[in-house]
């Protein structure tokens, strides 16, 4: 007689009384050929995109019904005295796809247009834990997106980055009447000033 190979698959167990006592039933088994391996769930692999082109291999992808994750950041963008947002991806050049590790649905990933690997190792490619994309999820929340960095608090030490203080240090005094803007005591010469400045301007220190 071959030897079979026995998979427990999803518990369908169902409480059923009996003669005033109740039976769990024993959950469902798949017997397959020996050595047969059974498929398992999807996994989240990331997916390598050619230069600028994450969004293009999003659709291709959707188009194949492959679940895809591509994080991204809100980042501002100054030029001269212009300043406007973009969402941005938060690994340029990367997202995440969640497919069951099986040959042809990682295949049907790397031949999509805009793609141009898995991460992986020379065998095959390497699924992340599922841990990673659920905070990255979390921190976009409803938005859509991750807001950039820790909101300025008072008390809260802080570095200029750019403009006439670049590179000094002060402390968050208490934020303007403008949600973009707090006030900053700096120490010039051994004396405190109090002056204002735009909230991207700073950094933690």
């Amino acid at each position: 007689m071959p030897e079979v190979a026995c998979y427990r698959t999803q518990d369908t167990r169902e409480n059923r009384v009996e003669g005033g006592a109740t039976r769990l039933d024993a959950p469902a088994l798949t017997v397959a050929p020996h050595g047969a391996v059974a498929e398992a769930g999807p996994r989240w692999y990331v997916v390598q995109t050619k230069a600028r082109a994450e969004q293009k291999a999003v659709e291709f992808l959707s188009r194949k019904a492959v679940v895809t994750f591509l994080p991204r950041l809100l980042v501002r963008h100054r030029h001269a005295s212009r300043r406007w947002y973009a969402l941005e991806p938060l690994f340029p050049g990367y997202l995440f796809a969640h497919v069951v590790p099986a040959a042809p649905a990682l295949s049907r990933v790397r031949w999509t247009p805009g793609v141009r690997r898995l991460l992986g190792d020379d065998e095959a490619p390497i699924p992340v834990p599922d841990d990673i994309v659920l905070y990255l999820r979390e921190r976009q929340g409803n938005a859509g997106f991750i807001a950039p960095g820790q909101p300025l608090q008072p008390g809260m030490a802080v570095r200029f980055r750019e403009g006439p203080f670049a590179l000094l240090e002060g402390i968050i005094e208490r934020p303007t009447s403008r949600a973009d803007r707090v006030r900053v005591l700096l120490t010039l010469v051994n004396f405190p000033v109090a002056v204002e400045a735009d909230v991207e301007d700073l950094e933690q220190v």
